[in-house]
């Protein structure tokens, strides 16, 4: 997952020679399954190297894209998102100078957001995500479950030494919002809001690798 960026596999080009970056994806939940997600990546704590690479040609053998094949391959993915069934108002943003890509839309249900998800990975995880379902919603015993079907520790074995950097500070963050109030989550390292209507994770790419954490979550909502 984070080899390839998680969700922006495009630009993994810039996370091998960032070796900092951070995935957000936020969630925002209906009673009905229904709903709205963001996906975020910053690379702005990296931004003057990556300028400093982006002058170049290639580094460690990676051709470097220039900022308008960044912008072309983003609008790639977006223009399949927009098109995808079940899925509504897509927005996004490029900021090239902070190095900052953002992606929204509504979505009928959790399928569709599944189906979102899966257009920022590799066909062969494309599948595993539509097949054990990143995401579920249970609406009769009211549980939103994330789960995780990725052995990162293999994956970084097939990578070279020099590109394991990337993982030394990145992380991903996951932001959940419901209508309901939040009965008890299975991830002890989520925090719960006072309102108890949203729940943050925040883990680093090291812990996951490590096992140490892991953002997979079943989170039980008021019936």
């Amino acid at each position: 997952m984070f080899k390839k960026g998680l969700y922006f596999i495009l630009f993994g080009l810039l996370f091998l020679l960032s070796g900092c970056f951070e995935i957000i994806e936020e969630v925002s939940l209906n009673d009905d399954g229904s709903g709205q997600v963001t996906l975020t990546l910053n690379l702005s704590r990296s931004k003057t190297k990556i300028n400093s690479i982006m002058l170049l040609d290639s580094v460690n053998n990676y051709k470097v894209p220039s900022e308008s094949e960044i912008e072309k391959h983003f609008a790639g993915i977006v223009n399949t998102i927009e098109n995808t069934n079940g899925v509504s108002d897509v927005s996004n943003t490029i900021n090239l100078t902070e190095f900052i890509f953002t992606l929204s839309c509504n979505f009928e249900n959790v399928e569709a957001l599944n189906t979102v998800i899966s257009n920022f990975s590799s066909k062969e995880e494309a599948k595993r995500i539509q097949d054990h379902k990143h995401f579920s919603f249970d609406k009769t015993n009211q549980t939103f479950t994330r789960s995780y079907h990725y052995d990162i520790a293999k994956e970084i074995k097939n990578t070279k030494m020099e590109d394991r950097k990337i993982f030394e500070t990145a992380s991903i963050t996951s932001i959940y919002r419901f209508n309901k109030s939040i009965i008890s989550s299975k991830n002890l390292a989520a925090k719960i809001s006072g309102s108890k209507k949203a729940i943050m994770l925040k883990v680093s790419a090291q812990d996951i690798i490590k096992n140490k954490k892991s953002i997979k979550n079943q989170i039980k909502l008021q019936q």
